[in-house]
């Protein structure tokens, strides 16, 4: 089963996203610190300074190239972060804590509730190494059907694995999604501090939250948040993972292009000729799913865009979703559908024009839809609103609660 999912996905991708190479810079963070220690600590500090090399990188990737983005104080003075078992380097860990809460607290999440899911950030004197997408052939089979999905895939020398399930980026705000797989398996901490750094004006450095959410067979899931990409260039993200005695710092570089594949936030959608009801004899030509819910086949996209209404399209293949970013897309569409009614339209396309055959084992045949949309992953959620423009998007499974909100954005006005 494994070996024709994979053969599948193999017949199916005419693309693979480029592997990410080059050495990313070292940058000087602006930040400032303040301790306070006693004579004895300052004397033993400053001896682990003179046994560590200040530019040490915290983190090795298994393949790629790394480089390393450091903290310093303003006046362009370094300090070495301290070690777990040192008094002075819990101290500073628990403030790093309460800085990071007090920046990330908003007006509806009690401060208390930010210090307890444990986020950190980023320190003065703090190294961390920047881990390139790792090659293709150094992956195991599993993580390279994620790659034949599109997805980038980091490893480091840590022990950790995270996958980037947004790819598809541009300057502006974007919604992001890892997952995040540690030396004790899925990383399933309720939210994480990310620091996020251009690599060409490492001080306009942002700190969000990357809150886990969890799909509904209850086993897999992801972090996911929003990023402002303020320009085109190479971004380091920085995950503060939470650890045993402090937190485990793995950064990842990601390119930001001028442009997205597929449309963005404003852009028209495009009026394409999916099939529906009427264009098949069986509804079994329209889904790879088991048991696909006729309401989602009742409109093509072209009419969608000139009906005055407001639309979701989902882009699945809902019998063949394998991979970690792969969720009941569909299925959550249905449930979408429940919700409100005939206030909006909904559309499932499938990525394959002949999902029937494709169950039984014959050769797939991608539909030219996903061309005509940019589409270069797996699954895909848009909502559209009345005037034919996109005015929300989500790349990988888009949880019920995401998509439920930004339908009702629109449809309150």
């Amino acid at each position: 089963m494994y070996e024709t999912l994979n053969r599948l996905r193999l017949l199916v991708r005419r693309w693979r996203l480029p592997v990410l190479i080059g050495v990313a810079a070292a940058a000087a963070l602006a930040l400032s610190a303040c301790t306070s220690t006693s004579d004895d600590q300052q004397q033993q500090q400053e001896e682990q300074q003179q046994e560590q090399p200040e530019n040490t990188a915290e983190s090795t990737p298994v393949s790629g190239t790394t480089g390393t983005v450091r903290s310093g104080s303003s006046s362009g003075s370094s300090t070495q972060r301290a070690t777990a078992e040192d008094q002075q380097g819990a101290q500073a860990e628990q403030q790093a804590v309460a800085q990071t809460a007090d920046r990330t607290q908003s007006d509806d999440e009690p401060m208390q509730q930010q210090q307890d899911d444990g986020m950190g950030g980023m320190e003065a004197g703090m190294s961390v190494g920047i881990i390139e997408e790792a090659n293709y052939d150094d992956l195991s089979p599993r993580l390279q059907l994620l790659r034949d999905s599109g997805y980038p895939v980091y490893v480091s020398g840590d022990g950790y694995i995270i996958a980037l399930g947004t790819p598809d980026l541009s300057p502006g705000a974007h919604r992001i999604s890892v997952v995040i797989e540690g030396p004790n398996g899925l990383v399933e901490f309720p939210a994480l501090g990310i620091t996020v750094v251009p690599q060409d004006a490492p001080g306009e450095m942002q700190e969000v939250v990357a809150r886990f959410s969890r799909f509904p067979d209850g086993v897999r899931g992801f972090h996911v948040t929003s990023v402002d990409f303020t320009a085109v260039g190479r971004w380091n993200l920085i995950l503060h993972i939470p650890a045993e005695g402090g937190f485990d710092d793995v950064g990842i570089a990601i390119d930001v292009p001028e442009d997205t594949s597929a449309p963005s936030v404003g852009d028209a959608a495009p009026a394409s000729a999916s099939r529906t009801l009427i264009d098949v004899a069986n509804i079994a030509d329209l889904s790879t799913g088991e048991t696909p819910d006729p309401g989602l086949y009742l409109i093509s996209l072209a009419d969608a865009v000139a009906a005055d209404k407001p639309f979701v399209v989902v882009f699945a293949s809902p019998g063949f979703c394998t991979n970690a970013f792969c969720g009941p897309q569909a299925e959550v569409l249905s449930e979408v559908r429940e919700l409100f009614g005939d206030r909006a339209n909904y559309i499932h396309v499938d990525l394959f024009e002949n999902p029937e055959q494709v169950r039984l084992g014959e050769e797939p045949i991608e539909t030219p839809i996903l061309e005509e949309w940019g589409l270069h992953t797996d699954e895909w959620t848009f909502i559209v609103n009345a005037e034919g423009v996109v005015v929300a998007r989500f790349e990988a499974f888009a949880p019920l609660a995401e998509v439920e909100a930004a339908l009702a954005q629109v449809l309150e006005g």
